[in-house]
């Protein structure tokens, strides 16, 4: 993304941009020069003049003003520090992953004799620092938060697997759903962002037990053929082989990959109707995902899901543009469901609506 223009107003650097395009989406985002160096958090954007400006809130541009540009991205931090949340740093099976203890004494301890976890499972070419963004409403209500990685996090070293779309990462997330309950997790709440929706709500489908609370899908990237369909439309194919392409996935697979079975996916055939709480978070202007697909999907459940649309809102930037709708959505859902009362029955959960 070129930068047209920067500055310094009061203590603060600004950079300026062109007036359209993502410089222009709601809410704070963040900046890497080419050349690399620090992360840089700019604040919500304001027209001055004829361009676009963006206040330096962390960090310094210097490389990007050199660099005449650089990428702007929707996370905030590469650490829970930048997010002021105490983080212990963990290996779950080889992988890494952050514990964030909880941040609220008022309903910490009921929150504790509750014993609720919240597993944050993020998206497809990403890493777990994507996640960060959504800790502060778990924290709020007294919930510890796991943020793990999978064996194709961007997060593992020297390189990461090629991802399998779920079929193979949901075991390293059904790991960190054991480290949880090892350590005196009695309820567990997931969080998928994008393709960690689908991986969460397998998981759930394998785990065979009546730990789960409930899932806050983000972006939610459920059903694949219809997603990967929507692309190639994009693109320009036409409808035939837009909706065939899709499943000649596994013909060009390498030897030894998993099979992609499509009636195994979440979202698709596997799970037609949820059977326990969920909440839907979907930027109304995704082009990765289709609002429309969570849409649909949440209209034809048997059970009710609370779904909440973010006006403007790109793939996985719901937070972004809104973090006190995010937060506040969030709190109130799960107050609905009593996962902050430190009950000891969770058979209410099933019926909640």
């Amino acid at each position: 993304m070129p930068v047209l223009g920067s500055g310094q107003s009061g203590d603060h650097e600004y950079l300026e941009f062109a007036p359209g395009g993502f410089a222009a989406h709601p809410g704070r985002l963040s900046m890497h020069a080419p050349s690399g160096g620090d992360l840089v958090v700019l604040a919500p954007p304001r027209i001055s003049g004829n361009l676009l400006r963006r206040t330096v809130e962390r960090g310094s541009a210097a490389g990007i003003v050199r660099d005449g540009g650089g990428q702007l991205s929707g996370y905030l931090g590469e650490s829970p520090a930048d997010f002021g949340h105490p983080g212990e740093d963990v290996w779950i099976k080889g992988l890494p992953a952050w514990v964030i203890p909880p941040a609220a004494p008022a309903e910490a301890d009921a929150a504790k004799a509750s014993g609720v976890w919240v597993i944050h499972v993020h998206g497809l070419g990403s890493s777990r620092s994507r996640c960060l963004r959504g800790v502060e409403a778990f924290a709020g209500l007294g919930f510890t938060s796991l943020i793990p990685s999978y064996r194709t996090s961007l997060d593992v070293a020297p390189e990461p697997e090629p991802s399998h779309l779920g079929a193979s990462e949901w075991r390293d997330i059904e790991a960190a759903r054991h480290y949880a309950m090892d350590r005196g997790a009695r309820r567990i709440l997931f969080v998928g962002w994008s393709l960690g929706a689908s991986i969460a709500l397998r998981t759930i489908a394998q785990a065979g037990d009546s730990s789960t609370a409930g899932a806050v899908l983000v972006s939610p990237a459920l059903d694949w053929p219809a997603i990967i369909s929507a692309q190639l439309r994009g693109m320009g194919f036409p409808r035939i082989i837009a909706q065939g392409l899709p499943h000649t996935l596994n013909l060009m697979r390498f030897r030894g990959e998993p099979v992609i079975r499509w009636k195994e996916m979440p979202g698709t055939y596997m799970q037609k109707h949820l059977t326990l709480p969920t909440m839907i978070l979907h930027g109304s202007d995704d082009q990765s995902v289709p609002v429309e697909l969570s849409r649909s999907f949440a209209a034809s459940q048997k059970q009710p899901v609370e779904f909440v649309e973010f006006a403007g809102a790109h793939h996985t930037l719901e937070w972004n543009s809104a973090p006190q709708l995010w937060n506040q959505s969030v709190q109130a859902w799960c107050r609905s469901l009593g996962l902050n009362t430190g009950e000891d029955s969770i058979d209410h959960l099933s019926e909640a609506k």
